[in-house]
């Protein structure tokens, strides 16, 4: 197990990346800790996949308490110039430091995050090629490896580490639908159909655009089945294969097929989401942006 304590009093500045989907839940409480005395910036991920009202409400939250944030897309690059300005500035004027064998205003800083947020990603961006593994599937970060950005930056990758059977209730199912943790560790049927109910009461948009208008008014147990009949997905017989429905449905969340969603806004930290919302009620303004095409 990789002691982030020890790996965090290594460096100067810690960056915790986070879903931008799901800020709340993606978080890594223990940096609250091991992080105090530490500047820190956190990286809202994949932010092409998530609400801009949302993570715009999400980042003004962080800085009301004092954390300063980036929206980054990691595919694209955008928001990740922002993110290098500021590890520049915190080596700004730094002494140098004997025997530690770097130079003159260097500073280092540690990117650490549950897996599948994009860690690796938003390191291979910073160093401006591809130095570190990058994968769908999370864990594929396993070892220790320093990265240098310029001649002033050293970036350490951490593996981000979930026991899934520490984590339940809508945590589990958000986690694994982002697939931070792996689709074999959970019943991927029991996560779409939780997802979808979710989706039915706060995104609908995305649903209607993917897979129908009727989509909304079929029941909660009707509807990954008639899904599954839609996209193909039959077994034997002409029967509906529902691991690979549900598989589906995951897949087409997390390439944002379904519009792009916020699942969690900062009232969350106050007000838990329910499993179970009620599709008629209206949606929290913004957390669904419409795309078109």
């Amino acid at each position: 197990m990789v002691d982030l304590a020890e790996l965090a009093r290594q460096v100067d500045v810690v960056i915790e990346v986070r879903d931008a989907r799901i800020p709340l839940t993606s978080a890594m409480p223990v940096l609250d800790r091991i992080a105090a005395s530490k500047l820190r910036f956190v990286v809202l991920s994949k932010a092409d996949l998530a609400s801009n009202t949302g993570t715009r409400m999400w980042q003004e939250s962080m800085r009301r308490e004092g954390l300063e944030s980036f929206a980054v897309n990691c595919r694209t690059g955008d928001g990740v110039g922002a993110l290098r300005g500021a590890l520049a500035r915190a080596g700004a004027g730094k002494r140098w430091r004997a025997g530690a064998g770097v130079g003159h205003g260097m500073v280092r800083a540690m990117v650490a995050g549950i897996p599948n947020v994009g860690k690796s990603s938003l390191l291979n961006r910073l160093a401006g090629e591809k130095k570190a593994r990058v994968g769908a599937r999370p864990g594929i970060t396993r070892g220790r490896q320093w990265v240098m950005v310029g001649d002033r930056i050293a970036l350490l990758d951490t593996p981000g580490v979930i026991r899934p059977d520490h984590v339940d209730g809508l945590a589990r199912v958000y986690l694994s639908a982002i697939g931070a943790i792996p689709d074999d560790a959970v019943d991927t049927v029991v996560v779409a159909g939780e997802l979808l109910g979710i989706l039915k009461g706060t995104a609908p948009e995305g649903l209607i655009a993917r897979y129908g208008p009727d989509i909304l008014d079929l029941p909660r147990d009707m509807t990954l089945s008639e899904i599954g009949r839609r996209r193909g997905c039959l077994g034997p017989g002409g029967r509906v294969d529902l691991s690979r429905a549900a598989l589906a449905v995951l897949m087409d969340f997390r390439e944002g097929k379904l519009g792009r969603v916020t699942l969690e806004t900062p009232l969350d930290l106050e007000s838990p989401v329910h499993d179970e919302p009620d599709r008629k009620e209206t949606a929290p303004p913004g957390l669904q942006d419409h795309r078109r095409g």
